[in-house]
């Protein structure tokens, strides 16, 4: 009985360095996003990441998402290229540009920014 209150007693002590709280996760992990933008489509979400920041775009309709790295910032203004180069993305709080090589772009307006 003796051995079973001090394996108690141990687990006990012990469980606080063993205790994880649950951590919500965002599109940017841990870390704060550094702006987010919400079109009638997507919602674009600027995350800093190792060297620079990254542009998440997650689509409302749950089909998935997509990361480019950002290549410029101005003010409140991100660019993006993927990468292989063939789509650039230009976002602020008005307006979200898709450029694809030969192609019309695709523009959304911007209804909410943070």
């Amino acid at each position: 009985m003796m051995k079973l209150a001090k394996l108690f007693a141990l687990t006990f002590a012990l469980s606080p360095l063993y205790y994880q709280p649950a951590q919500a996760y965002s599109v940017c992990g841990l870390k704060s996003p550094e702006a987010s933008f919400k079109t009638e489509n997507r919602l674009v979400t600027i995350c800093p990441g190792e060297a620079s920041f990254q542009m998440v775009i997650t689509f409302h309709d749950g089909t998935g998402y997509e990361i480019f790295p950002v290549t410029e910032r101005n003010g409140n203004q991100f660019r993006a290229t993927s990468g292989d180069g063939v789509r650039n993305l230009i976002i602020d709080a008005q307006t979200l540009v898709i450029g694809t090589d030969g192609e019309m772009p695709i523009r959304e307006r911007v209804l909410e920014s943070e």
